[in-house]
């Protein structure tokens, strides 16, 4: 078994911090990495036999809304994957942005690093395997283009309304919000999930099947998650989208 945590975090610029960075280099006026702060994260856990069956088995999120800060979403977050030390932690973009915010993140609240999130150490049974996986990195290699991740899953087929109304800009204020937030966030997970099993065929998993993959990890979510009514509609939309499409080829195929 091939054992994968899917993460994914959404963060926000604290004005506080900008300013400060500003007071003390007038001449910068863009925001800067540093002055991001995370609002929400997700953790998606699904493992995968060499028969390229598919184990959706957890899925796990924290909110400033439902927890209270970021030290303790980064906490959690941290926490669900030292539990799970023998899994490859997966993230998109990651070694760009999610993991310098993370490390900010924990600098700053006194946390430690899960093992996944730290180079391999020699002398260690870590020594040889990285347990961490920017699939945006594997995908760019030594090219020039970054993908986002939604042009990857449209690419793969997955519908396009599934794909809209990605969350940027400053943090939620209602609890809908909030609730919107964290249903967008698990769904990056899945979203993320699904492009690195189409990848997994393409690095030797020939078992896999992108299409029944997603359908599997779709499905799962729609029954696991915590989702909003919209989602769920959206999700249980392109459910049947697939599974018309698999339909499809097994005729063609008999």
């Amino acid at each position: 078994m091939t054992k994968f945590t899917f993460y994914d975090t959404e963060a926000t610029w604290d004005e506080t911090l900008h300013e400060a960075y500003q007071s003390i280099d007038p001449r910068q006026r863009s925001h800067r990495i540093g002055s991001k702060r995370i609002i929400a994260a997700a953790a998606f856990d699904v493992e995968i036999s060499a028969e390229g069956h598919i184990a959706c088995e957890a899925i796990k999120s924290w909110t400033e809304y439902d927890v209270g800060d970021e030290p303790a979403i980064v906490g959690g977050l941290f926490d669900h994957l030292r539990a799970r030390p023998d899994r490859i932690a997966v993230g998109f973009g990651s070694v760009a942005d999610d993991l310098p915010i993370l490390t900010l993140a924990a600098m700053e609240a006194g946390l430690m690093l899960p093992s996944q999130f730290l180079p391999p150490q020699p002398g260690t049974i870590r020594s040889g395997r990285r347990m961490h996986l920017d699939l945006g990195l594997a995908l760019k290699g030594s090219g020039k283009t970054w993908h986002h991740l939604s042009e990857v899953c449209l690419r793969i087929g997955i519908p396009v309304d599934l794909l809209k109304g990605k969350i940027t800009g400053s943090a939620p204020v209602t609890a809908e919000s909030w609730r919107n937030l964290r249903a967008h966030v698990e769904l990056d997970t899945a979203l993320l999930a699904i492009a690195t099993l189409a990848w997994q065929r393409t690095q030797g998993q020939a078992c896999l099947d992108p299409t029944i993959a997603a359908l599997a990890v779709l499905d799962w979510l729609r029954r696991n998650g915590n989702l909003t009514e919209a989602k769920l509609a959206i999700i249980a939309d392109t459910c049947r989208a697939l599974e018309l499409d698999i339909l499809h080829t097994d005729k063609l195929a008999a």
